[in-house]
């Protein structure tokens, strides 16, 4: 009949009943949406906190014609008594990286940060391991990993001695990847800079940060982080991005081994006071 104020009226009262209902309804909701006066009653929704918000902007950014009205739906809450939450704006942020759309989702991650999380901003975000993990891609993302154990202490709150990211190792094998976050380098000449500690580190097929290329995927820079003990040892790597080749990058804390082999055995503890990419003069 058009009226779709009584739709998102009727929809609410269905979700708030029957929440497993929803994947049925959302097939309907992109073209209700795209209606003003739909927009309007679902924002209007979601403004009251609709328990079917989260599963709205998860469904919406997983559906490449949802992204750009679920990044409006966000910026409308933007101010609101009823704030995106950080996993709200992972959804979207994801599905523009997903659609290779990485321009729109860096400035969505910008726009959406809180007064405290400016003052972590930089080319590398948080890169002194505050505790105030969003789960957002271009925030630090932690994997669960066997074999290791990562604690996050920025300095505000505790001795400079532990300021930082801790990585404990278990003495066992490590694989892959431990810590990430999406970055976004313009084409130029960069130093990456690490300024860390060690206590017992033993680490048989390496350790270090490498700067990988999303799209198309490839290896740009390793910085490889020594063994042994050693107290806020300063490391740092030239490198460069190629114009136009690379539009977003990938910044990960990972290990060279292929194969979890007990011969292979990851043991010690470092410490990462902190993390930073600058520009330099070519």
């Amino acid at each position: 009949m058009g009226d779709l104020s009584k739709a998102v009226a009727e929809i609410d009262t269905l979700l708030r009943r029957w929440p497993d209902t929803f994947p049925v309804i959302a097939a309907g909701l992109p073209a209700i949406l795209a209606n003003p006066d739909g927009y309007q009653a679902v924002l209007a929704a979601l403004r009251i906190e609709a328990p079917w918000r989260s599963n709205l902007f998860s469904a919406l950014g997983k559906d490449p014609r949802g992204l750009r009205v679920a990044n409006q739906l966000l910026l409308d809450l933007t101010g609101s008594s009823s704030q995106p939450t950080s996993k709200e704006l992972s959804a979207v942020i994801n599905g523009y990286i997903r659609q290779k759309e990485y321009e729109a989702a860096y400035r969505l991650f910008l726009f959406s940060m809180t007064d405290q999380e400016r003052t972590l901003a930089g080319y590398i975000f948080n890169g002194g391991f505050e505790q105030i993990l969003s789960d957002k891609p271009f925030d630090w993302q932690v994997r669960d990993r066997s074999g290791l154990e990562i604690t996050f202490a920025g300095a505000r709150d505790v001795g400079e001695s532990d300021s930082g990211a801790t990585v404990r190792f278990l003495n066992t094998p490590v694989k892959n990847a431990a810590l990430q976050q999406y970055v976004e380098l313009p084409p130029g000449s960069y130093r990456i800079s690490l300024i860390a500690s060690a206590r017992n580190l033993k680490l048989p097929k390496q350790l270090f940060w490498s700067i990988r290329c999303a799209d198309p995927a490839g290896e740009i820079a390793r910085f490889n982080i020594p063994e042994g003990t050693f107290n806020r040892r300063q490391l740092s790597l030239d490198f460069a991005i190629g114009p136009g080749a690379c539009p977003m990058q990938v910044l990960r804390l990972e290990t060279a081994a292929i194969a979890e082999s007990w011969r292979f055995r990851y043991v010690g503890t470092l410490v990462m006071h902190k993390l930073s990419i600058e520009r330099v003069s070519s």
